[in-house]
Formats: C-alpha cells, structure tokens, sequence
C-alpha cells in the first residue's frame, strides 16, 4: 500500500532517483553512525548536495544529522505539521498515525506524544 504511493509518485516524476557517487563518503557516514546503507546514502546526499532538509526516522541517521548540522524532519514530525496546517482533520491524521504504527519503527513514547499532539485542538 504504502509502496503504491511512492511508485506513481516516480511514474509521475514527483520523485528524482538521484545516485550517490561518493562511496567513500557513504561507507564513512555508515560506520561511524552505525547506519545502514539507505541512511547513509540519503544523509551523504544531504552533504554532497547542500540540502535544506533531510526526511529521515533512522534514530541514527537523526543523530547524524543533529551532529552534521543537517536540517531533518521525521515522518511523524510531517503528520503533525499536516494536522496543525488542517491538511488533514483528526480522524485523517490518527489514520495515517496508525501506518506508521503499523509499518514503522517508532517507540511507544513517541507515538503516543504524536497521538496527544493529533488531538489537540488549535
């Protein structure tokens, strides 16, 4: 399900496939953050290409981020953008809360900090 979405995102050239091409960069940046391949491409991207934000939930990956100084956002920090911006109601927001719940790997600390934060009213 969640794959549909990223897939006519790239039929519909929404989404750029952009190859790294400093493996050495890629190797350092998973080694000394304990990051996986994924991560470190992504976060390697970020430097090499000066980006504004990096979206990443890895708890290593953010560290890295935090200590590289690369402006990040999480898949639940977007959520509850969403719902503060009204993109999206309350019953929409706990939905999608509920996917990553699901299919990510969040503590229950944090999604029950992102749930309380979905149902406040502003």
């Amino acid at each position: 399900m969640m794959l549909y979405g990223l897939e006519k995102a790239l039929d519909k050239s929404r989404i750029k496939v952009v190859a790294v091409k400093d493996r050495k960069l890629v190797g350092k940046l998973g080694h000394d953050f304990s990051s996986g391949r994924g991560e470190a491409e992504a976060i390697a991207l970020a430097v090499v290409k000066q980006a504004k934000l990096l979206a990443i939930d890895d708890k290593n990956g953010i560290n890295a981020c935090k200590l590289l100084d690369i402006a990040f956002v999480t898949a639940a920090g977007i959520l509850v953008r969403c719902r503060e911006k009204r993109l999206l109601n309350q019953e929409e927001a706990l939905a999608r809360l509920g996917l990553l719940e699901r299919y990510g790997r969040y503590k229950g600390s944090i999604l029950e900090d992102v749930k309380a934060r979905l149902k406040e009213r502003k």
